[in-house]
C-alpha cells in the first residue's frame, strides 16, 4: 500500500470519528433508490408492487428491523425508501465496526401488471466496514461484487452496476438527517444521467463524481 492511500485511508477514517464525536455518536440514515426498467431498458412507471425491508444480523440471519409496505413507482420508474438511524445496527462508540445484511423481497399484488404472480424476486446486500480508500463502508452483492462508492463530507454513496432482473438500485449513508432531497436527485443523477433514464449508459453526465474520496470545498 503506498504512503498516498494510507493517508486516505486515515482521512477518511478521521473525519467520520470526528463527526461521531462531535455529535456524541451521529446518527446515520440509510436510503435506497430503485429504478425498475423491462427487458428493453424502459423505465416501468406508476407501477403498484409489494416490498418487503429486512436488516438482519449477518450471523445468524435475525431480523434487526423489517418493514412491508404496497408501493409504487413514479412516472419514470422510480420509487425509493428510508431506514431511519442504521447507525444503530453497524456503529459502536461513534465508528462503523458491525455489518448488516440488507434483504428486499419484490411481490406482485392484485394491482401488479409488470410482474406476475409467482414471479417474486429478492435482492440482497450487505452493509460492512472497509479499508478502502474511497469509504469507511462498502456494501456487497449476494455473489461477493461490491457496490461503487463514493465518499463526501456528510454521505457515502453506493451504485450497483450490475441490474438484478428488473432493478437497478443505489444507496446512500448519510448524516444529513433527514436525507438531503438533493443528494437523492444527485443519487438519481449517478445511476441514470440525464437524457438516460433507463439507465443503461456508465457514463456520468451528473449526480456524484466517480472515482475515490472526494471532499466539499
Amino acid at each position: 500500500m503506498n504512503l498516498t492511500k494510507k493517508k486516505l485511508i486515515v482521512a477518511t477514517a478521521v473525519l467520520f470519528t470526528v463527526l461521531g464525536l462531535a455529535n456524541g455518536q451521529s446518527v446515520f440514515d440509510l436510503n435506497f433508490q430503485g429504478l425498475l426498467a423491462d427487458i428493453q431498458g424502459h423505465g416501468i412507471g406508476s407501477e403498484p408492487f409489494d416490498l418487503s425491508v429486512q436488516i438482519n444480523d449477518p450471523g445468524d440471519r435475525s431480523p434487526l428491523f423489517e418493514f412491508t409496505s404496497s408501493t409504487h413507482t413514479d412516472e419514470k420508474g422510480w420509487f425509493g425508501f428510508t431506514i431511519s438511524d442504521i447507525s444503530r445496527f453497524i456503529m459502536v462508540d461513534g465508528m462503523f465496526s458491525k455489518s448488516a445484511v440488507i434483504r428486499m423481497e419484490f411481490r406482485p399484488n392484485e394491482n401488479t401488471k409488470w410482474l406476475r404472480k409467482g414471479d417474486d424476486f429478492m435482492v440482497t446486500y450487505t452493509l460492512a466496514p472497509s479499508t478502502d480508500d474511497t469509504s469507511p463502508l462498502k456494501i456487497t452483492r449476494l455473489e461477493g461484487t461490491e457496490l461503487m462508492a463514493v465518499s463526501d463530507e456528510h454521505l457515502i454513496a453506493f451504485k450497483d452496476n450490475h441490474p438484478f432482473a428488473y432493478l437497478t438500485g443505489a444507496f446512500l449513508v448519510t448524516d444529513e438527517t433527514p436525507v438531503n432531497p438533493q443528494s437523492i436527485s444527485d443519487l438519481k443523477g449517478w445511476v441514470a444521467p440525464e437524457g438516460d433514464e433507463d439507465g443503461t449508459s456508465r457514463g456520468v453526465k451528473g449526480g456524484f463524481p466517480t472515482g475515490g474520496y472526494h471532499k466539499k470545498n
